[in-house]
């Protein structure tokens, strides 16, 4: 396996912020947020002098450490992008911004994973394995050595996933898929029903599941589960993933399946 490499700090002295995100503070709805919700200019003005007076509105992010509203803001603004297939702009704006949080290096592992860039995608994602978000690195890594061909690696790395966060649907679907690669189609159908449980609108783990099923030679449990997913009929019958890719990307499936996430999965499943 990979040996984990640790990344320099990041300077503690602030970069200025990116001139369009610090605009868009200003101009958006509800522009300055505190850890339970938004709050917005108008309410802000409401305040007594007094109060007005406290300390910046801050965030709170996924590892209970808080920044500046505007950060918190920027980085949403930055997921946005992902989320609207810009993974370049994205990237960029992370770089500008030099923000030194766990959050920001995920969202810079998605953005150059997307771009091809799996050397620095994966630096990335070893800077969060010391974090609370450490299983969205190790998957990270996973998908990373998967798309390189190193599979293996990859189950492994998955596996690490989901020890450290058991409850992720997308990892128990990651997980799956590639025990399924490999041969153990039982043991991925159980990964695929426990998303589903923990997400019953995973289409990606339910359209898994049908597949599994039919690998492993249950085909009428296979047909059922189609049946009670909404899945294409037809995945029933197939016994190759490289089939079902095929048929998903054909567009005539009754209901929308996606390509195995261990393949390509757009965030957030």
């Amino acid at each position: 396996m990979r040996t984990t490499t640790t990344l320099k700090k990041r300077s503690p002295l602030p970069k200025m912020r990116p001139l369009w995100l610090v605009t868009g503070v200003v101009l958006m709805t509800g522009c300055s947020s505190t850890p339970d919700g938004p709050t917005s200019m108008a309410a802000l003005g409401a305040l007594s002098p007094d109060i007005s007076r406290a300390a910046p509105e801050q965030s709170v992010g996924p590892c209970g450490r808080r920044y500046d509203a505007e950060i918190g803001v920027e980085l949403s603004l930055i997921q946005r992008m992902l989320d609207d297939d810009k993974p370049r702009s994205a990237a960029a704006h992370l770089e500008a911004g030099d923000y030194g949080l766990p959050l920001a290096w995920r969202l810079e592992g998605e953005a150059l994973r997307a771009v091809g860039d799996t050397v620095a995608s994966d630096r990335a994602y070893e800077a969060l394995l010391g974090t609370c978000l450490a299983a969205d690195g190790y998957r990270g890594l996973a998908r990373n050595a998967f798309s390189e061909g190193r599979r293996e690696q990859a189950l492994a790395l998955m596996r690490e996933a989901r020890q450290t966060r058991p409850i992720d649907p997308r990892i128990r679907n990651d997980l799956g898929y590639l025990l399924m690669l490999a041969g153990d189609n039982r043991a991925a159908a159980e990964e695929f029903r426990t998303a589903l449980e923990l997400d019953p609108g995973h289409e990606q783990a339910a359209a898994n599941l049908v597949l599994a099923l039919s690998r492993s030679g249950q085909r009428q449990r296979a047909a059922d589960a189609a049946l009670h997913f909404g899945v294409d009929a037809r995945l029933v019958g197939v016994r190759d993933s490289a089939a079902a890719t095929e048929l998903s990307a054909s567009g005539s499936a009754s209901r929308s399946v996606s390509r195995p996430a261990a393949q390509a999965e757009s965030e957030e499943s």
